[in-house]
């Protein structure tokens, strides 16, 4: 059977809970989105993002969606629609494109805008290029991208009975893999610790940096609709193959990142026995996490 593309893996419920409203308050606050009366979502998927800060514009307020998956185009106008019926279809956009050659003119939109975009280019700093093309004078971008790195070694209730030796490796492993990534153009899957430097590049200025404030947090017994969530998800990655369960995906990006077969071997057996101990000790009610992110919003104006 043929492999769905990643965005069909993690366009799930898990995305309905990556924001906390009274922080995105804040946020439209600090970028003035009131003051502005357009919006373009590029790779906006089922439009998870836009649809949140839609709401927050000078009314009646332009949107745009742009997809290089055609599904993804139809899927998003509809869930948006549905947001927010009675919009006049004059007031809508949606295009297949690609981030790298986005079909919106120049000067367009008060704000442009991507969620976990950036991260899967080979050529981010050329998508940068796009976004501020399309942006007013004045208008603000702003790109919300992670540093997944760090998901992989976030320590949790059973870090401290691993071994030294152990956790040295692992971060190797998972070093050797996302180099692996970037170097076979798969996207840098920790951009977000880079984009203040590329939003500087690409001429951007009043360039702003927060983090995220939610988390996915485990703890017993697990009984709210985030953690339920969170643990369906990650089986269902497992049952999937997907994602890092893709063995043969992970051993070819350890090995071109610079790693060997044994390293492969070894650290693929710890990521599964990993998983399996997390397991036993969710069923046992023994299991718990903060897992913090880093998660990034990077905003900056285009000069006027």
């Amino acid at each position: 059977m043929a492999q769905e593309p990643h965005s069909a893996e993690h366009f799930g419920e898990q995305r309905d809970f990556w924001w906390h409203k009274d922080f995105l308050d804040l946020m439209a606050l600090r970028w003035r989105l009131a003051e502005a009366s357009s919006l373009a979502d590029i790779g906006c998927g089922l439009c998870h993002w836009s649809r949140l800060l839609y709401p927050y514009l000078r009314k009646p307020a332009r949107f745009a969606g742009v997809d290089r998956e055609e599904r993804w185009i139809a899927k998003g106008r509809e869930k948006f629609e549905r947001e927010f019926p009675g919009l006049s279809a004059e007031l809508l956009t949606f295009a297949r494109g690609d981030a790298t050659n986005i079909p919106l003119p120049d000067n367009s939109y008060d704000i442009v805008t991507c969620q976990t975009v950036l991260m899967h280019l080979s050529d981010p700093a050329k998508a940068l290029h796009e976004m501020v093309r399309v942006l007013r004078p004045g208008g603000l971008l702003v790109c919300a991208e992670p540093n997944n790195l760090w998901n992989y070694l976030a320590l949790n209730s059973l870090t401290e009975k691993q071994s030294v030796e152990t956790l040295t490796r692992r971060f190797e492993f998972w070093v050797r893999y996302h180099r692996g990534k970037k170097l076979r153009g798969a996207g840098d899957h920790s951009i977000g610790d880079l984009l203040p430097g590329y939003f500087a590049a690409v001429g951007l200025k009043d360039i702003q940096v927060c983090l995220s404030d939610r988390t996915a947090s485990l703890f017993a017994p697990f009984e709210t609709r985030e953690q339920q969530v969170i643990l369906e998800q990650e089986r269902a990655w497992k049952r999937l193959g997907a994602g890092p369960w893709d063995k043969e995906e992970v051993r070819r990006e350890v090995l071109l990142g610079g790693g060997s077969e044994e390293l492969f071997e070894a650290g693929y057996a710890d990521f599964v026995a990993k998983f399996e101990a997390e397991q036993r000790a969710i069923e046992a009610g023994e299991f718990h996490a903060a897992n913090g992110s880093l998660f990034y919003l990077v905003s900056g104006r285009k000069p006027g």
